[in-house]
């Protein structure tokens, strides 16, 4: 049996996106650790079977401008999103825009009838939220 044993993002501040991911998702930072010699701290993040790995660079470089465009980045080659579900899309949906968290996408409809929407964090990285299901 095979399954995603976590996520890894590269932010540019950690304490931030800690924050982020607490206040919307409820993910507990559960380690921290910084790597001196390397320039880098790592935060694992966790909420039942769902694991984050932050990485917060002393230099770093941003996100290109044309991954920051939901269809530019689909066609790019790599990764380009993970995904949430939530068992209550609408009250997810309208609890992130009360938060006023950056929307890339409104709540869509798969052909199968699944809803779907698309979100950013702090750093512009793509987080799909999809309807449990």
């Amino acid at each position: 049996m095979l399954k995603i044993a976590h996520i890894a993002l590269s932010v540019s501040n950690l304490d931030k996106s800690v924050g982020f991911y607490r206040k919307h998702f409820g993910l507990k930072c559960v380690e921290k650790y910084a790597h001196k010699d390397s320039g880098f701290t790592i935060a694992i993040l966790k909420k039942g079977d769902i694991t984050l790995e932050l990485f917060e660079f002393k230099s770093y470089r941003p996100l290109p401008k044309y991954r920051k465009k939901l269809g530019n980045d689909l066609k790019t080659l790599g990764v380009k999103h993970f995904s949430l579900e939530a068992s209550d899309i609408t009250k997810m949906y309208k609890a992130l825009k009360k938060a006023k968290v950056r929307f890339a996408t409104d709540i869509s409809t798969f052909d199968s009838g699944q809803r779907y929407f698309f979100i950013r964090d702090p750093d512009g990285i793509l987080i799909e939220i999809m309807e449990d299901g």
